[in-house]
């Protein structure tokens, strides 16, 4: 959910290029009123493409660019290209130009995030905008929240440790390849540990009619999860803030204090984000018991007007907590929701941000998904990939990367879930392609609670994973596919026909629900495109 870029756009020279890395889509844009669409950081513009560079890929240029977290490094600098490796004596000779400035004697190593797993905001927000006849601002599509959102099927890891699939198969230009990097969780635990939750709720007018009716939905179907002794506590907030529950204890599902509170919510008044977290992690502080899941609830449509509304601010204030594992669940609401915002705060406070379209959303995320939600399984996961030294990235379909493990904030992982990475290599030419080159991936994670470091690794080789038929890559090829054929209005027609045709394919019996989604979504979208 990281707003903020690694670095500004650079020269990158292929020397260089182990220096450089990628990220998500641009600095975050200013607050304000709700845009034409809808959705946003509102008043202001925001940028649909990055402006940093591609790390390890082989630009000759200014050249990598980015949107919604969809890194391109292109041959030249231009974005989306790549190198094209049998163009000819003039390519060729680039080609080796690229291989010489690279070291022959070390891997190109890779560290990689596709941001918290239980970050799923961006497809239920295009899912509402195609539904209701509109046009998706590219600005909101984060494609590794696609591939968070929908599963791609990767089987839970055994209890207490992840596991790692690689896949690889000829990509669609000649001479590159997609690597596909599933890190998978185990199943949720059995009883679930005990619960400190503490909901801070808005309740400013702009929240009136369906935001304030989606907000209910959450809390009642959050409230039909608990169990007995789980402790609850509840700000709302407008202008001022006001405690309506400290610290109770509940009796079970759908405690009646709780269901009551939730029933009574209305909407009036200005809104103080700032001072309503700030409320609302004073309470969970007070009751903050390390042995126990620790979580702040926000719903809002995030239209701060009254008070402090800085985003940084506001995610500085919701990140204070993280080291003691208090982590905020940002719930948005409404059609108006300040994206940019709830994004912000939500990645500061390290937790999961879900966006409401229906009462059903609701009651699937916070009912059959309620443990992938707002719980997590592995803290602070990093990934590291180790590729033969005469290969690159050309794009990265996940958050940021870079080569310098310092500049890629580690991520955490829920139960029954799976971080995919998903990225197009190439060699700097195609001969120096060897399938017998090892491949390696390298996790390393801390457990949820007394942050124990762990740390596993899967080795293998280019040519025994292109032996390997693939199991997993085309769902994520169909999901990756259909949240970029959203970001360029101009091709997005043609290339939304191309996602239904691998969505298709991907679902040959039409028995995936989550393809079919996809494929009813594009139907939808083709008219409006």
């Amino acid at each position: 959910m990281r707003t903020s870029l690694l670095g500004t756009a650079i020269l990158v020279v292929v020397g260089a290029a182990l220096a450089a890395c990628g990220s998500d889509s641009g600095a975050s844009a200013p607050t304000g009123s709700a845009g034409a669409s809808g959705f946003g950081g509102a008043g202001g513009s925001v940028p649909s493409s990055g402006g940093s560079s591609g790390g390890g890929g082989y630009s000759g240029a200014a050249g990598a660019s980015n949107s919604g977290g969809t890194t391109s490094a292109g041959a030249g600098g231009g974005p989306n290209t790549g190198p094209q490796l049998d163009a000819g004596a003039e390519a060729e000779a680039g080609d080796a130009d690229l291989c010489a400035a690279l070291d022959a004697t070390k891997d190109a190593v890779f560290y990689l995030s596709s941001d918290d797993s239980n970050s799923m905001a961006s497809p239920a927000i295009a899912r509402r905008l195609i539904n209701s006849g509109q046009k998706v601002p590219p600005h909101i599509l984060r494609t590794y929240e696609f591939l968070n959102y929908y599963n791609v099927g990767y089987p839970a890891a055994d209890a207490g440790k992840l596991s790692i699939v690689s896949e690889l198969a000829a990509g669609d230009a000649a001479g590159s390849y997609d690597l596909q990097i599933g890190v998978a969780s185990p199943a949720a635990t059995k009883p679930r540990r005990p619960m400190v939750l503490t909901f801070v709720l808005d309740t400013s007018g702009s929240m009136a009619g369906e935001p304030i009716e989606l907000q209910r939905e959450a809390v009642l179907a959050i409230a039909a999860q608990l169990e007995a002794g789980d402790i609850v506590s509840v700000v709302t907030w407008n202008t001022s803030q006001q405690v309506m529950l400290d610290t109770h204890v509940t009796t079970g599902p759908s405690d009646a204090k709780v269901v009551l509170l939730a029933k009574a919510l209305s909407a009036g008044g200005g809104t103080d984000l700032h001072g309503g977290l700030s409320k609302g992690y004073a309470l969970a502080q007070k009751s903050f018991d390390p042995s126990k899941l620790n979580r702040v609830v926000l719903i809002s449509d995030g239209m701060a007007n009254v008070g402090v509304t800085q985003e940084k601010i506001i995610g500085d204030g919701a990140a204070l907590n993280d080291g003691d594992g208090i982590y905020l669940v940002g719930i948005g609401v409404g059609a108006g929701v300040n994206d940019t915002l709830m994004n912000t705060v939500t990645d500061a406070g390290r937790g999961a941000y879900v966006y409401l379209d229906t009462a059903t959303e609701a009651k699937n995320m916070f009912g059959k998904r309620f443990d992938e939600t707002m719980d997590i399984a592995a803290r602070s996961v990093g990934v590291e990939l180790r590729l033969p030294w005469y290969m690159g990235i050309q794009k990265f379909h996940g958050e940021e990367y870079s080569t310098n493990p310092e500049v890629i904030e580690p991520q955490h992982l829920a139960p029954d879930d799976a971080m995919v990475f998903n990225q197009i290599v190439a060699p700097c030419t195609a001969s120096a392609f060897d399938g017998s080159d090892p491949v390696e991936v390298v996790v390393r994670w801390q457990l949820p609670t007394g942050h124990a470091k762990q740390e596993t690794s899967a080795k293998t080789t280019l040519g025994a994973l292109l032996a390997t038929p693939p199991k997993y890559l085309g769902k994520a090829k169909a999901i990756i596919a259909y949240a970029e054929a959203l970001k360029k209005p101009a091709t997005t027609a043609g290339q939304l026909t191309l996602a239904k045709q691998l969505a298709i394919a991907a679902n040959p019996a039409g028995t995936d629900p989550e393809l079919n989604e996809i494929v009813a979504l594009i139907d939808e979208a083709m008219k409006v495109y």
